[in-house]
């Protein structure tokens, strides 16, 4: 579902060295220059490193004028950061310096809320002061001269006030949080203990094989790789509150899997930017585990997913009004085959084409590509490069 007071998330997770993708509604995506780049020395996925001279440029600005709630985190090289809220006039500022450990990630969140600014500083309140103009500009800064080398992560900007526990709540939500077809599975009463296959080398397809009688040993084909369906297992417990609610969850949460087609998986691990997606289904019976209890009831299942097409590109299109399109442009002499995050799909997409999907309903979309994605021959898209190549 689309936040529509978020106005701008850069994650800085993108696979692109020259391109943040925004993930808010305002798709203001910034361009990295001056030597910035993408680090994984991230506190999520990967990061912006400054780099000196580096910059991250981007078109949406910080409504200075309203209320506003902007949160990033932040590595600093140095022992102590700062920021500074220009005012109206000549030398009319705040200024504030912080103690800190370089090389190590602090979470900042700065709150406007009327004439009233607030700062916080992983989660606690450090700075409040009323205003007396509307400020003009706000900057982050380190005791560099030479350029700044400092780290940011996550960087959320909101046109809303966000309450201190809101505030808390981006900071430490880490939950792996599992869905089919959007919905969480905690919804249903079930969380995951465990899982397999969500991750790993898939295994390969049987090559092309010489075996010469008059050599040792054999010759095998290793230059083109193809990779077998995956396997995905889920160990699960549902809970629910009676053994009549149970049967209930239970039997909800099966007919998920009991449609035609595929059903859409997606695991967010760590932030929601950049999550794991699988077309899949549920080829054999799952036997849940339980003993009959009037009090609260607990059951455990293991349930087997399988992924037909697992080698893929992963997109995001955000739609933020009725009948957005997203757009593909490709050229590939292999089949394609594009299952548009809305329950459609186009099939045996191939040469060099431009595919366009209309979405009726304003929303958070992930489009998968699957196919030799390794032999697409050119690629582009209005959509947000999610993954490059998933497999």
């Amino acid at each position: 579902m689309i936040d529509k007071n978020l106005i701008l998330y850069l994650p800085f997770d993108d696979p692109d060295g020259s391109v943040a993708y925004d993930y808010s509604k305002s798709r203001a995506d910034g361009t990295l220059s001056g030597g910035a780049f993408f680090s994984k020395q991230a506190k999520v996925a990967k990061c912006l490193d400054l780099n000196g001279d580096g910059e991250c440029v981007t078109s949406r600005t910080i409504p200075l004028s309203s209320s506003f709630t902007l949160c990033f985190y932040v590595k600093p090289t140095t022992n102590s950061i700062g920021w500074l809220l220009n005012l109206p006039g000549v030398d009319n500022f705040l200024e504030q310096w912080l103690d800190v450990m370089p090389d190590i990630w602090y979470f900042m969140a700065f709150v406007k809320n009327g004439n009233q600014l607030t700062v916080y500083q992983d989660g606690n309140e450090i700075y409040k002061t009323n205003l007396k103009a509307t400020p003009v500009g706000l900057s982050i800064n380190d005791p560099n001269l030479s350029g700044v080398h400092a780290c940011f992560d996550e960087v959320q900007l909101f046109d809303v006030v966000k309450t201190p526990v809101e505030i808390l709540k981006m900071q430490s939500d880490t939950d792996v949080e599992y869905y089919i077809d959007g919905k969480n599975f905690k919804d249903f009463g079930v969380y995951v203990s465990a899982s397999n296959g969500l991750v790993g080398m898939l295994e390969r397809k049987d090559a092309l094989t010489v075996d010469w009688d008059n050599y040792h040993g054999k010759v095998v084909d290793k230059k083109r790789p193809r990779y077998k369906e995956r396997t995905i297992t889920l160990e699960c417990f549902i809970e629910a509150s009676n053994k009549s609610a149970f049967v209930e969850w239970v039997n909800l949460f099966m007919a998920q899997f009991d449609k035609e087609g595929d059903a859409r998986l997606k695991v967010e691990y760590d932030g929601k930017a950049k999550p794991l997606v699988y077309e899949v289904y549920c080829p054999d019976a799952v036997d849940v585990t339980k003993k009959w209890s009037d009090d609260l009831m607990v059951g455990t299942f293991k349930i087997k997913l399988v992924e037909c097409e697992p080698v893929k590109k992963v997109l995001r299109h955000i739609g933020v009004s009725a009948n957005s399109k997203a757009q593909i442009n490709v050229t590939s002499s292999k089949l394609l085959n594009i299952y548009w995050g809305d329950g459609t799909h186009t099939f045996d997409v191939s040469g060099k084409t431009t595919v366009e999907h209309t979405y009726t309903e304003p929303d958070i979309y992930d489009i998968i590509v699957t196919g030799v994605i390794e032999d697409i021959e050119s690629f582009s898209t209005n959509a947000i490069v999610v993954w490059d190549r998933l497999l």
